[in-house]
C-alpha cells in the first residue's frame, strides 16, 4: 500500500465530516508527456463568512497559476503537469480543517498552500502535519501560527512552514507612526477572544510590549467574544480613560460594531490603528467618510522593490494586473498568496520525486525563495523558529480621494520603500 492508502486507512476514520464546498479549482496540463503524474496542489481559501475578500484575491492568483504552470512545473530533472484544488475555509476553522482533510484524503493532493488569517492558516497546517502533508501558509502573525498552534522552538513541526511578519515587526510599524504625533502615549486595546487576539494580548511579545517603547497599555478594556454585537463595555473604557490611540485585530464585522458604537458616543481618537480589519478596501470603505485616516501595518504593496520568480514581473505590474483584470483594488494579501507558489515552485527543483511527501517537505525548509514579497527562508532569523521566514513590515494610512481610499505608505520602518508623507492624526484628517 502506498503512502495516500496508508494515510487513508488510518485516518479517515477520524476525519471530520467533508467540506460542503465543491472542488473549485482543478486544471492540469505540462510537458511531461501522456499518463504523466500530475503535481496535485492544494488549496484552503475563505470563499465564503467574514473573510471573504481574501478568497477574491486567491481565486486571481488560482488563474494566474494555471496559465503560469499550463505546460507543467519543474520537480527535480522532469517537467510534470499540475493540477490545483480549492476547497472552502468558509471563514470557520472547523470547516477550514475539514476542507483541508477533503484535500488530503479525497483530492489526495501532494502539498496544501493557504492563507486568510490564523483561522484559515493554523486548522489547515494541523490538519496536514497530523497526517504529514507538506504545507505552507502565510497571512497571519507568525506568532499566532506557531505558538498558537503549539509550537516548540526545540521540537519545531515536521510538515508544515510559514511565512509572515511577526509581532515584533508590528510593534516597530506602530510605534514609528504614533511616534510621528503629538498624542499622549496610552494605548487601548481592542481584541477578540481568538487565536490573534491572544497574539496580540501576550506580555512577552504582543503589543503589551510597547512599554518598551514608552506606551502605556490600558490593562482593564475587556477582550470580546467574535461576533459580539454589544461592544459598549470597551467603548465606555476608551471614553473614560480620554484615550488617543487604539489598536487592535478585530475582523471586520466586528470592528464595524465598534465604531459605530463608539461615534454614536461622539467619541473620536487620534490614531486608529487596527490589523485584519483594515487590510481590504472595501472593508474600510464600508466604514463610510469617518474611516479616513485610519492606520495599519502594510506588509506588501505596490512600492515595494521585488519580482514574481515565476513571471518576472514587479510589486507595482502585480498590482496593476490584479486591478485591470478584476476591476478591483489592490490588497497586501496578493503578493503573499502569490508567493505561495513561488515559494513552492523553487523548493520543488529540489525534490527528487513527487512521490516523495518527506523530501518535499525537506526541500520547503531549505529553500531560499525570491519572491514578489521579498526573499523567504525558514529559520533564518535571530529567534525565529526553524518553521518560520519573517517578513518586515511598514505603516500605512488610510486616505479618501474622490470617494475611494488609497493605502499611503507613512512609516518605512527602516525598508527601501520611499513613504508617500508622513501620518496624520485622525481629527486633522477628518476635520479637512
Amino acid at each position: 500500500m502506498d503512502r495516500r492508502g496508508l494515510l487513508k486507512a488510518a485516518g479517515m476514520a477520524a476525519v471530520a465530516a467533508p467540506a460542503t464546498s465543491l472542488l473549485a479549482a482543478c486544471g492540469g496540463g505540462g510537458s511531461g508527456g501522456s499518463g504523466a503524474r500530475s503535481v496535485r496542489i492544494g488549496m484552503v481559501s475563505p470563499r465564503t463568512g467574514s473573510l471573504r475578500l481574501y478568497s477574491e484575491v486567491d481565486a486571481h492568483v488560482v488563474e494566474t497559476m494555471r496559465t503560469i504552470f499550463k505546460d507543467g512545473i519543474r520537480v527535480g530533472r522532469s517537467t510534470l503537469p499540475v493540477e490545483i484544488f480549492v476547497r472552502d475555509g468558509q471563514s470557520d476553522r472547523n470547516r477550514a480543517a475539514a476542507a483541508a482533510t477533503d484535500l488530503i484524503f479525497t483530492d489526495q493532493v501532494d502539498v496544501v498552500l493557504v492563507g486568510g488569517t490564523s483561522d484559515n492558516a493554523n486548522p489547515v497546517s494541523d490538519a496536514c502535519e497530523a497526517n504529514g502533508v507538506p504545507c505552507i501558509s502565510t497571512e497571519a502573525p507568525w506568532e499566532s501560527w506557531f505558538y498558537g498552534r503549539g509550537g516548540n522552538a526545540q521540537a519545531p513541526f515536521s510538515w508544515t512552514y510559514h511565512f509572515y511578519w511577526g509581532m515584533g515587526d508590528l510593534r516597530g510599524a506602530y510605534t514609528t507612526m504614533w511616534g510621528q504625533l503629538d498624542v499622549p502615549r496610552v494605548v487601548a486595546l481592542l481584541l477578540p477572544n481568538d487565536q490573534d487576539g491572544v497574539t496580540f494580548s501576550n506580555g512577552v511579545f504582543g503589543l503589551p510590549a510597547l512599554a518598551q517603547a514608552g506606551f502605556q497599555i490600558l490593562s482593564d478594556v475587556p477582550p470580546y467574544s467574535v461576533g459580539e454585537r454589544d461592544l459598549s463595555a470597551q467603548v465606555q473604557k476608551i471614553i473614560d480613560n480620554d484615550v488617543e490611540i487604539v489598536a487592535g485585530v478585530p475582523n471586520p464585522d466586528d470592528f464595524a460594531v465598534f465604531w459605530r458604537t463608539l461615534n454614536d458616543r461622539n467619541y473620536l481618537p487620534k490614531a486608529v490603528t487596527m490589523s485584519k480589519a483594515l487590510a481590504f478596501e472595501r472593508d474600510v470603505e464600508n466604514l463610510g467618510a469617518t474611516a479616513n485616516g485610519f492606520t495599519t501595518e502594510v506588509s506588501w504593496s505596490p512600492k515595494h522593490q521585488f519580482r514574481s520568480y515565476l513571471t518576472n514581473r514587479t510589486a507595482e505590474e502585480l498590482a496593476s494586473e490584479y486591478v485591470d483584470q478584476t476591476g478591483r483594488p489592490w490588497a497586501p494579501s496578493l503578493g503573499f498568496t502569490h508567493a505561495l507558489y513561488e515559494v513552492l515552485a523553487q523548493a520543488l527543483v529540489n525534490v527528487d520525486s513527487i512521490d516523495n511527501a518527506r523530501g518535499i517537505a525537506d526541500a520547503i525548509a531549505r529553500v531560499k525563495a525570491n519572491t514578489i514579497v521579498g526573499t523567504v527562508t525558514f529559520g533564518g532569523a535571530q529567534n525565529v523558529p526553524k518553521n518560520v521566514g519573517s517578513i518586515p513590515l511598514v505603516g500605512g494610512q488610510w486616505r479618501q480621494q474622490n470617494n475611494t481610499f488609497n493605502l499611503r505608505v507613512v512609516a518605512n520602518n527602516g525598508s527601501n520603500i520611499a513613504p508617500d508623507g508622513p501620518v496624520e492624526d485622525l481629527q486633522t484628517v477628518q476635520n479637512r
